[in-house]
């Protein structure tokens, strides 16, 4: 799969809403950018806007962006850019947002690495996202040309490379053409969604991020995947409130996203939950955000419910996996990536709502003391949880089945069932008939060469095999939540030597053991 750009910096975003209304939208305007008009800082790019609620530009890869700058160099057919300016307002983008951005990544050599990005994301831009951009530079700037090199040759045309020579001539007389959308506010944002939502279809998820810009569950998904960089949709709120919604989200980001995910696997430090810049990462925040039951029906007027509510987020991603006291320590590569190392979304959702749920019903020591063979059902499970989310079609629709298998097990466990015959009694019950239990032995298809995915299977399998387990409820430790436990306690007596020391989870050294 193409690995897309992320260019949501260079177009800056802003209230799409004019308070005084009394104002009509004043002409005339421009017809067409030229190259001059994408240069930042330029006149015409400090006073353009994305609207706030905009989905953000990392639709488009390496080879889009090349073909886009081709065609407007060469003078093939580019679709209006649909602009709309109320007032004294800035100039929004109704529609082609990307096409802009592709151009001006082009003329200031940014494609979500370069000075604007940087300053949009204060320097913390994930390695993934520098790769990317580095890879479509090399491509654009062999196939095409920097601009650049264009600027360039004005002054030594006859050194200049014989493709940047072909297109100088007329190089100066491109442009975009644009048009304008006249009317208020609530006229431009009925266009940008009728215009959207008929050239590239808007999801009922992307819809209901859009709706929710302004309320805690909007809020709360927006801070937390960019780590409380770039947009600062929470900058209305007072200044002090707004710098702890954003180092609350920045925790919780590191919590989900980090360590970076490489693939094929080669470790088992694995993020909970996938790539930060996947194209249904802020889907798959909201879909969290709301399963934790973050209002999504009111606005936020000060910012105080985001906060608690980013608060309460990151106290159940501690709980999953981290070195807070509270934490169960779930290893990723068990409870949410499969045995061919991919990152599944349902799994991730439905563990936290299993946990959520054993927490609320202090079932949490249940668990602890079944979690081994749990474990170990798990991970024999893999092609059965592909099963399971077949059935449900789509990722969201997959998680209630999933937190249902989940805490069938547990019961399963609970009454006394032998773990070898836990798979056997689901496939039984009127919730999991449909279990295929043949597939769990079934035989992988041959071929001659290794996929990235025969290479994670092969790694996870042997490492999983190998890693430490906690000494108290005997599951399966992870690096970054390892707790040192006493032995025998210092009440006890327990001494500091290595040899009353043991690993454990978080969790069952200060909570399950006492």
């Amino acid at each position: 799969m193409a690995q897309k750009l992320f260019l949501d910096a260079l177009i800056g975003r802003d209230d799409f809403e004019v308070e005084d209304q009394s104002h009509s939208s004043q002409g005339p305007h421009k017809t067409t950018l030229s190259y001059a008009d994408f240069e930042i800082p330029g006149f015409f790019f400090s006073s353009l806007r994305k609207p706030d609620f905009q989905r953000e530009t990392n639709e488009w890869d390496a080879e889009k962006v090349k073909d886009l700058v081709k065609s407007f160099l060469d003078g093939d057919l580019v679709p209006a850019i649909i602009l709309w300016k109320y007032a004294d307002s800035y100039t929004f983008v109704i529609d082609g947002a990307h096409r802009i951005s592709a151009i001006s990544a082009w003329v200031n050599d940014d494609y979500g690495d370069g000075r604007v990005s940087r300053k949009f994301f204060d320097n913390a831009i994930p390695e993934q996202q520098l790769d990317i951009a580095k890879k479509a530079r090399e491509i654009i700037n062999r196939d095409i040309g920097a601009y650049k090199d264009f600027k360039d040759a004005l002054y030594e045309p006859d050194s200049a490379a014989e493709h940047v020579k072909k297109r100088l001539k007329s190089f100066g007389t491109r442009a975009l053409q644009l048009q304008w959308v006249d009317g208020d506010s609530k006229k431009a944002e009925s266009s940008f969604f009728k215009i959207n939502q008929s050239s590239t279809p808007i999801s009922d998820t992307e819809i209901a991020i859009l709706e929710a810009r302004r309320k805690p569950s909007g809020l709360c998904s927006r801070a937390i995947l960019r780590g409380g960089q770039g947009y600062k949709y929470w900058s209305v709120f007072e200044a002090s409130l707004a710098d702890k919604i954003q180092k609350e989200a920045g925790i919780i980001n590191a919590l989900i996203f980090k360590p970076e995910l490489l693939t094929p696997i080669k470790t088992l430090d694995l993020p909970l939950g996938g790539k930060n810049h996947a194209s249904n990462s802020l889907s798959m925040v909201f879909e969290l955000v709301k399963l934790l039951g973050v209002n999504n029906t009111e606005e936020d007027t000060t910012g105080e419910e985001t906060l608690r509510a980013l608060i309460k987020i990151k106290k159940s991603m501690q709980r999953i996996n981290d070195i807070h006291p509270s934490s169960l320590g779930l290893h990723p590569a068990v409870y949410i990536y499969s045995r061919s190392g991919n990152f599944r979304v349902s799994c991730f959702h439905a563990t936290i709502v299993f946990i959520e749920e054993l927490s609320n019903n202090k079932k949490l020591n249940v668990f602890t003391q079944h979690r081994a063979e749990f474990e170990n059902i798990i991970i024999s499970s893999d092609v059965l949880i592909q099963q399971i989310v077949r059935k449900a079609r789509q990722a969201n629709k997959a998680v209630a089945p999933l937190v249902k298998f989940f805490h069938a097990i547990l019961d399963n466990l609970s009454n006394a069932t032998e773990s070898d015959e836990v798979l056997i009694m689901l496939s039984k019950s009127s919730d999991f008939s449909y279990l295929n239990l043949d597939d769990l032995h079934q035989e992988e298809t041959a071929s001659t060469s290794f996929s990235k995915s025969t290479k994670s299977a092969a790694y996870i399998s042997e490492a999983i095999k190998t890693s430490p387990k906690c000494k108290i409820c005997g599951g399966i430790l992870h690096q970054k939540s390892i707790s040192i436990d006493h032995k025998i306690r210092k009440e006890d007596g327990g001494t500091g030597l290595l040899s009353n020391a043991q690993l454990s989870h978080p969790y069952c050294n200060t909570t399950y053991k006492n």
